[in-house]
Formats: C-alpha cells, structure tokens, sequence
C-alpha cells in the first residue's frame, strides 16, 4: 500500500470520527433528533472503512493477489448490515431537508436492498458481475432517496416549502453527480480494469469496497452537514429562541423552520429580544389578537412592534414580511 493511499485513507477516517463528534455535541445541546442519524451516519461509515483497511492490511502483508480473491465479497454479512445503516441514515439526513418525518420510508426501502444483496451473495456464481451488482445496490438506494426528494419537490405545493427546496437544489445536484461517479468508478474498477499485477502500486487495495468517488461524496456530506449544525449552534449561543410549547405541539416542522432562520434574520435587521419574539410568532401565522393573548401584552403594543419590525427590515406589510423571512 503506497503512502498516498495510507494518508488518504487516515483523513478519510478523522473526518467521519470528528463528523460524528460533533453531531453528537449538537444533539447534547440542542436535544434534535436529527443529530442522531448525522452521527450514526458517520460513526457507521468510519467502522465500514476501517474493516476495509485492516483488509487491505492484512492482504498485503500475509496473502497474494488472484482472480480467487480478488472479486470476493469480504465478510458480506457485516458490509450489508453496516452498509444498510450508512444507507438509511443518509435517507434521514435528506428526508429532514424535505420535510419527512417517517422514519419507515427511510428503512423499508434498505431492508429491500439488503435482502437483495443478501440473495446476490448466496444465489450468483463467484466473479465480477456478483461484486458490481452486489456494490451497486447502495447507489441504487440514493438514487431512490433522491428520486423520491424531487417526487416531493415537485408534488408539494407549499411555498415555504418550494422556497426552501429551491435554494437546497445544488445540494441535490451535486448528490446525484457524485452517486453518477461512484457507479461509473464501480463499473470500471471491477468490470472493466484488470486485476492489479504483484508489482502494482494499487495491489492490495480494495478499490472495489473503497470507492474513492464515495469517499468523496462522504466528505461532502460531513461539510453540508456540519457546516449547518455549527451555523446552528451559533446563532442559539448568540440568542436562542424563545418557542412557546403549545406552538411546538401545534406545527412541529413549521416552528423548527422558524428557529432555525430567526437568530439570523434579527441579527441582520438588528431587532431587539422582543421584537424577535413577536416577529417569530407573526411567521407562524397568529393574529395580532393572538400574539397579544400568548405574550400578555396590549394589542395595540404588538402593533407598534411589529410597525417597528417592519420598518428595520425594509417591508411594507406583513405577508412581505413573511416572505421576505423565508427568503433569507
């Protein structure tokens, strides 16, 4: 194993274990539940890896490179097992950005694929073909998740929702570009290329387990996500929001939305704690009335705040405001 590989792969490593860390941080202090498949995500794919290194380790200290071995499926059991937690974790990663909350559609469709690649290694005959399709069962599954995200882009017609799918579309993009590299980079290692001669610099690697394309995307995922958590963490250091219960239990996905855009959004505008109070309840979409009620406050005071709050930010009236909050 050359040294550019060994290094390569020690990164690739820190940053899953750091990923998960870090995720697992958040969810310490923030108590979301979306933290946890970020972390398990992580902390699944940085196990999957490290049995790939110690593989390749081991081959290329104690055994020697063959057609007998080189198409081999490597401890199968434990790669489906592990692949298919990876797989769905990323499922929940991308189901939190489009607003699904069924943890099911993330884990039925990866049972299925499990099954299918446990029949693969039981019913097809040692070679190639058994490996690649074996290998691409994963990129089958994204391309599933991201199949199914755009379904919903394109059936659900709320415009907060439109908005928020809108400027998270390059995401999406990039996504399906690197899942289009890890299956073409599958296809040539394993059918395509031949087997590494004893003097190779890539003999003893496991290129067709390792896929550098999805060791890539995995570090894009790790910079998306991460870069979102300690945006997050942030802003709720700076000036947590203030939620009322009853909203939480009244539109979940609505008020985490708003918690995540508001500390930005009145830094921005430079509104005082109650402004950024009243402002978050107007988003939701309560009455002057109703505000007034939950705050214990003249109505007439929530009035002039929100005036004020619409002078700061520029907007003529309220549903401008609305809008011009779900575009920032």
């Amino acid at each position: 194993m050359s040294t550019v590989i060994f290094v390569y792969t020690i990164i690739v490593l820190c940053v899953c274990l750091s990923s998960a860390s870090i995720s697992m941080a958040a969810f310490a202090v923030s108590r979301r539940l979306k933290y946890i498949p970020q972390a398990l995500f992580f902390a699944a794919y940085f196990v999957e890896l490290t049995q790939i290194f110690g593989g390749e380790w081991l081959l290329q200290n104690v055994g020697v490179v063959s057609y007998s071995n080189y198409y081999e499926i490597d401890n199968p059991a434990f790669r489906i097992i592990v692949g298919g937690l990876i797989l769905c974790c990323l499922w929940l990663i991308i189901f939190d950005v489009i607003d699904v909350r069924e943890p099911r559609k993330a884990i039925m469709p990866n049972l299925v694929v499990c099954v299918i690649q446990a029949l693969i290694v039981l019913l097809l005959p040692y070679g190639p073909v058994r490996q690649w399709l074996f290998y691409t069962m994963r990129q089958v599954s994204i391309f599933a998740c991201l199949g199914y995200a755009y379904w919903t882009y394109r059936t659900n017609k709320d415009e907060i929702f439109q908005q928020r799918m809108v400027k998270r579309r390059k995401i999406f993009a990039i996504l399906f570009v690197f899942t289009c590299c890890i299956l073409a980079e599958d296809t040539y290692v394993i059918l395509l290329s031949p087997i590494p001669a004893s003097n190779d610099v890539l003999t003893g690697v496991f290129l067709s387990s390792r896929s550098i394309s999805e060791n890539v995307m995995m570090i894009f995922v790790a910079g998306m996500t991460l870069y979102w958590t300690v945006k997050d963490l942030a802003l709720r250091f700076n000036e947590p929001p203030e939620v009322q219960a009853s909203a939480q239990k009244h539109n979940r996905n609505l008020v985490e939305h708003i918690e995540n855009r508001l500390p930005a959004y009145a830094n921005a505008h430079n509104l005082s704690k109650r402004e950024t109070e009243i402002l978050a309840l107007a988003v939701e979409g309560k009455s002057n009335r109703e505000i007034a009620t939950q705050l214990v406050l003249a109505e007439g005071t929530i009035k002039t705040h929100l005036h004020n709050i619409m002078k700061k930010c520029g907007q003529p009236n309220r549903e401008e405001l609305k809008k011009d909050f779900w575009r920032s």
